[in-house]
């Protein structure tokens, strides 16, 4: 069953990233003092007295003409309003009203959804006593609230719960209790390679601001939908730029450790790459976070419509990537255009197959079997003295990604290109195409115990 949304709305600069983050509990919205820092919708679920709900952090109302992305956040604000089941219009207690609240306080009238006024900012009583001002603008609740100290946090949370919607009044069913879990991709990549518009052109409707200029999108975004009976999980992160070109204080550095958080946490990612550009050092460090954690990732080759093709073309620039990223060598190329949608749904496919892939248990005894048949092949090169370590057991010990342990003599002795081949041998005999694998080597003499 879908849930209800609380849409927080409200002009720059007045706490509503601060008290997102403090009703969910944990750091997910950029905070900084700069205004207009939100400029998308953020999601995250809520539970309170029994009742669960989503919260929906929005873009400032801007106000000012002549900033250039002032119709796409009220866009933003209006989609999230329209789908709200109640709205927080988040108040400054402080600086009282000013005419952007008023303007905003206007548009909520217009639109038939219940609205709670959160005076922000209320950090002590004597504040909280000017928070009674707000009623001026003709709400039938305000809530003192400090998302600092934690004050009116539980008035607030009783009050939403108070005037939710019943399921009887939305109309909605009883939800099953078995619930799939949605497969988590992390759309990552340099800034403008094309992440928010691969993004839209999935779902169909213009959930991420799509601009021009790097550095748009700074919060990570999440947005679940359904594709063939499949449920999955975008998470749309803030182009990852060099610290050289970060000049907007912290905010960039915050954007930066959520992407790769986000890289952490997910199933599959998608590095995203520019192909009408050379590829960058920062291209290349975004691959090194994949490579680190494991992850299974696809190489995105994005806006390829706009590349002169011939005969050769395709060849030539999968050859160009494979050589940029000889360590991710194994990763499948996928060549995109998120303006015309070409290839676009094929990464959904083939993100289900690389997670099902490097979900893949492989019995022991066939292990074994093929441990026997590539050392026959070609054992390990022999250490000084003549020694050469003898591999004689294999185990899978995890899956995503798949790890096989080897027992073996002198395991500190083991050469990386002997790993290499025998990564290479079980990635060809498994069938472990496109994932990453990892090899342990231990000890198999008991003195070493």
């Amino acid at each position: 069953m879908s849930v209800p949304v609380v849409a927080i709305v409200g002009r720059p600069n007045v706490g509503k990233s601060s008290l997102f983050n403090r009703v969910v509990g944990k750091f997910l919205a950029v905070v900084d003092d700069i205004p207009g820092v939100t400029r998308d919708r953020l999601y995250a679920p809520v539970e309170w007295s029994g009742a669960s709900f989503k919260i929906v952090d929005t873009g400032g109302v801007i106000f000012n003409p002549d900033d250039p992305m002032i119709d796409q956040v009220r866009a933003q604000v209006d989609i999230a309003v329209r789908e709200a089941s109640l709205v927080w219009l988040v108040l400054d207690t402080i600086e009282g009203i000013s005419p952007a609240d008023r303007t905003v306080a206007e548009m909520l009238h217009r639109i038939s959804k219940p609205v709670v006024a959160v005076a922000h900012k209320a950090d002590h009583e004597g504040i909280e006593l000017d928070a009674a001002e707000m009623y001026e603008l003709g709400f039938d609740e305000v809530v003192p609230v400090s998302s600092i100290h934690r004050r009116g946090l539980r008035n607030l949370m009783d009050a939403t719960v108070r005037r939710l919607p019943t399921d009887e009044e939305r109309g909605e069913e009883e939800a099953e209790d078995d619930v799939i879990q949605p497969l988590r991709v992390a759309i990552v990549g340099r800034p403008n390679a094309g992440k928010s518009s691969i993004v839209n052109a999935l779902i169909g409707e213009e959930r991420v601001i799509v601009d021009s200029r790097p550095g748009t999108t700074r919060d990570a975004i999440n947005e679940q939908f359904e594709w063939q009976n499949a449920s999955f999980e975008l998470i749309d992160t803030a182009g990852m730029r060099r610290k050289a070109k970060i000049d907007d204080g912290g905010i960039e550095q915050h954007s930066v450790l959520r992407a790769t958080r986000s890289i952490q946490q997910s199933d599959v990612s998608w590095l995203v790459l520019d192909v009408t550009t050379e590829m960058s050092h920062q291209d290349k460090t975004i691959a090194g976070f994949v490579a680190r954690y494991g992850k299974l990732c696809i190489l995105v080759a994005n806006k390829w419509d706009l590349v002169e093709k011939d005969n050769d073309t395709f060849n030539e620039y999968s050859e160009w990537i494979r050589h940029e990223f000889r360590a991710l060598d194994y990763l499948p190329i996928v060549f995109t255009s998120a303006l015309t949608k070409q290839r676009i749904e094929s990464l959904l496919e083939l993100s289900q197959q690389l997670y099902r892939t490097g979900s893949t248990r492989i019995p022991t005894p066939l292990l074994n079997e093929f441990l026997a048949s590539v050392t026959m092949e070609q054992s390990p090169r022999a250490i000084g003295g003549g020694r050469r370590p003898a591999l004689k057991y294999i185990t899978q010990a995890e899956v995503l990604p798949p790890t096989f342990v080897v027992f073996t003599s002198y395991p500190r002795e083991i050469q990386p290109s002997y790993e290499a081949y025998l990564i290479r041998r079980l990635r060809e005999e498994f069938d472990f195409h496109g994932v990453p694998i990892k090899m342990v080597f231990r000890d198999s003499r008991p003195e070493s115990e």
